[in-house]
């Protein structure tokens, strides 16, 4: 019995040698492919050169959308107008306020901002110029004949409800925005009449100053009728209260004077301030004198003012000097007796008299002068004190005056004050001035506002160009799949050993899928690609030339000519190259070419590899390991006969069922008959000992096998060649499905050397299409150093 399919699998668990092999390639992997490299301009550009088309349809697409709309919309032509708004003025305007200069309050601005906004103005327009008769602000309104402003009065009244629908329209249409740092404000409005739009603008503006008028004057005149009323009451509530207070008056015997101030003040107290100022200046007399009498008690009368300053003492006082200096002299020679001397004593005696009776006089009349001071301050401070017992009296009854009087002038104080309102009420409802002017009048505008074809087409094209940018980038994100060789490095962290052009990205024609059956024609042709993989001089199996025109299918395969090859050519030899330098010792003979489903070029891989290397004078086995759905005869045109299921099955040697390619130096082991247990023949020792068998008559030993993530074949394969090479569909292939592939080789311990990037359009862009357009002969030296390590 055979055994199960998974027991089979079992049977071919990596040996020690292959896991320290898998594991030193994984540590030889730099540890920064791990990480997420950052993006470069260049990277950017890559894509965008990737998703030119969709940048340039997104951007196509928006631009003549915009185009078309703006061509087709209707013009709305803006008139705008200026007004200012100066200080605010009370309702009531007094003569000062009228030619005061004030800032004008940010809440009286904004107040006047909402009122040109108001549903009452914008109403007062539609009504005064019709607007609701217009299919522009009414929908439902039928066309009206031009100038129906001009006609409202001609016209029926206006229906509530179309004014409400005008309304929206009207509100939607008008702007009104301040000039900052200004007591500005800019009205504008939309229409597709350039006429209409400017009378709305004005009709607004002269709607808004009737309006602050209206108001003005309705508060002036409520305000007068008011001040009136209240004027009568205070007028007679002042009547009334004068003539209590003059009655109080009479009754108690008051009375008052008024002075050069205007202050009315009692006569008591008048004269008791008087009183208080005269005994005030008599004690200040008395205190001067008493000063002096004291001297004159004191014996200090040549200290008094009346005695130093006095003339006649002066003069005798000098007279007497004189007469003391003569008699000194005569007594120095004569005797008292002398007459002469004794004429000089009487002189003396006698000016000394005068003197002293002088100076009493002064001081008789300093005495008398002081107790004449104290007699008169006596005399006043007792008329004083009966002053102040009278002024307390009065005090007591002018409590309730002065109550009366307080009322009274309270009641003139509003009388005047009332008064003087009212006629500057007069005055202001004569004036009859608003603070709102118009600077700027609308004018109808020659230009509309929009639709503004130059800037919607750069806008249209600015968007375009960021939504297709954004589009590529969003396209790019989207892509999982794998395209580039940096890409199998990121995210495979393997080397990339090929990248495969498709024959259509080089013709020129549409991209299909690379590696399936084609139909015969000259794209193959035409870039050295041929059926038969020698052109002419390739042979079937069964010994004659079968041309590409012949060929029902055909595949694609790298000529074997003496011509220079052409891109297709020049990529597997690149790819013949990587695998000859994959091992720094030599490299792996025995080969296995496998991919992670189906349609990815595996076979096509496999046959071109094959051939490439056959090319360098080397034996080389193409066994065709896909039991399933082998493909290899297809490709090499070899007729289906005995093959790798007729070994398996014991039925006769691999070496009887290899056949002639048709191409120097390759032979082909193809399948057979397709068997019913492909899993269970590939785990067989038959398997193993062929390949072992195969290696030591053949060079290189190429294996094509099943997908890796499809059936289990491609693994049991795995464990059996010395290389294994993942063929993936450039631009295609998901990148998670290719590192699950690889992940299921490298489980069974699988040395994987590198990934081919098959089918690669190399219209798309980067720097792919220089690589095929590389030298040949810089290439060949490649080919060259190759061969020397294979040697």
């Amino acid at each position: 019995m055979i055994p199960d399919h998974e027991a089979k699998i079992q049977r071919y668990e990596p040996s020690p040698k292959s896991l320290d092999r898998l594991r030193a390639m994984r540590a030889s992997r730099p540890a920064t492919l791990d990480m997420q490299e950052s993006t470069s301009l260049l990277s950017y550009w890559r894509v965008l050169r990737k998703r030119r088309w969709t940048v340039v349809t997104v951007l196509t697409v928006l631009f003549v959308v915009v185009l078309v709309g703006t061509l087709r919309e209707t013009p709305i032509y803006q008139s705008g107008g200026l007004l200012e708004i100066e200080k605010e003025n009370p309702n009531i305007l007094s003569v000062q306020e009228l030619f005061q200069l004030e800032t004008v309050s940010d809440t009286y601005l904004e107040t006047e901002y909402k009122i040109l906004q108001s549903d009452t103005l914008a109403r007062q327009v539609i009504e005064q110029l019709r607007l609701d008769l217009l299919p522009e602000f009414n929908s439902k309104a039928k066309r009206a004949p031009s100038g129906a402003g001009e006609l409202a009065g001609q016209i029926a009244p206006p229906d509530p409800l179309a004014v409400d629908r005008a309304l929206g329209v009207f509100q939607d249409r008008l702007t009104v925005e301040p000039v900052k740092l200004s007591r500005l404000v800019a009205i504008r409005f939309e229409s597709s009449d350039p006429q209409l739009a400017a009378r709305v603008v004005n009709a607004l503006a002269e709607a808004d100053i009737d309006e602050n008028l209206r108001v003005r004057w309705d508060a002036t005149q409520r305000a007068s009728e008011w001040l009136t009323q209240q004027l009568d009451d205070l007028k007679g509530r002042l009547e009334k209260s004068e003539d209590q207070m003059q009655a109080y008056a009479q009754a108690n015997g008051l009375l008052y004077l008024q002075d050069d101030k205007g202050t009315e003040e009692n006569i008591v107290d008048e004269r008791l301030r008087q009183l208080q100022e005269e005994l005030t200046r008599a004690q200040a007399d008395r205190y001067q004198k008493e000063s002096l009498y004291r001297l004159v008690q004191a014996g200090q009368i040549d200290a008094l003012p009346g005695v130093a300053d006095n003339k006649l003492i002066e003069d005798l006082t000098e007279q007497l000097t004189e007469v003391e200096k003569q008699k000194a002299q005569l007594e120095t020679t004569f005797t008292a007796d002398y007459p002469k001397v004794r004429e000089l004593q009487n002189q003396e005696d006698k000016i000394t008299s005068i003197i002293t009776r002088e100076r009493q006089r002064a001081a008789d009349q300093l005495t008398n002068d002081y107790q004449a001071a104290v007699r008169r301050e006596d005399l006043v401070e007792q008329a004083f004190a009966g002053q102040q017992k009278d002024a307390d009296q009065i005090a007591s009854r002018s409590v309730q005056y002065n109550i009366l009087k307080r009322e009274v002038d309270t009641n003139r104080q509003l009388y005047e004050g009332l008064l003087e309102r009212l006629k500057e009420t007069g005055v202001s409802a004569g004036l009859k001035a608003s603070n709102i002017r118009v600077v700027d009048a609308a004018v109808a505008p020659r230009k509309a506002a929009r639709p503004n074809l130059p800037l919607n087409l750069a806008l249209a094209f600015v968007l375009g160009i960021g939504l297709g940018v954004g589009g590529a980038f969003l396209q790019e994100h989207l892509d999982n799949s794998l395209k580039s060789s940096e890409d199998i490095e990121r995210y495979l962290g393997l080397p990339a050993l090929a990248l495969i052009p498709s024959v259509e990205s080089l013709n020129g024609q549409r991209h299909s899928v690379y590696g399936l059956p084609e139909r015969a024609g000259a794209a193959a042709a035409g870039n050295g690609v041929h059926a038969n993989g020698s052109g002419a001089h390739g042979n079937g199996s069964n010994g004659h030339s079968r041309t590409v025109e012949n060929a029902p299918k055909s595949w694609y395969r790298i000529a074997g000519g003496i011509e220079p090859p052409a891109a297709l050519a020049e990529a597997f030899r690149g790819l013949r190259t990587s695998v000859m330098l994959s091992s720094a010792n030599q490299p792996p003979r025995t080969l296995l070419v496998s991919s992670p489903r189906p349609s990815e070029g595996k076979t096509t891989v496999s046959v071109n590899l094959a051939i490439s290397l056959a090319q360098l004078n080397q034996r080389v086995l193409i066994v065709d390991g896909d039991m399933r759905r082998p493909s290899i005869r297809k490709a090499l045109d070899i007729a289906n006969g005995m093959g790798l299921v007729s070994y398996l099955t014991g039925q006769k040697d691999w070496r009887a069922a290899v056949l002639p390619s048709g191409i120097e130096n390759l032979d082909a082991l193809v399948c057979g008959p397709v068997p019913p247990n492909p899993a269970e023949l590939l785990s067989s020792d038959r398997m193993r000992v062929m390949l072992d068998e195969a290696r030591a008559e053949y060079q290189f030993v190429i294996v094509d096998s099943p997908p890796l993530l499809n059936v289990s074949d491609a693994r049991i394969l795995a464990t059996l060649v010395e290389g294994v090479i993942l063929v993936v569909k450039g631009g295609v292939t998901p990148r998670e499905l290719a590192q699950r592939a690889q992940s299921y080789a490298e489980d069974v311990g699988a040395n994987l050397i590198g990934v081919v990037l098959n089918n690669l359009d190399v219209r798309a862009g980067d720097d792919y299409y220089r690589y095929y357009r590389y030298d040949y002969y810089g290439e060949e030296e490649h080919e060259h150093a190759a061969q020397s390590a294979t040697a």
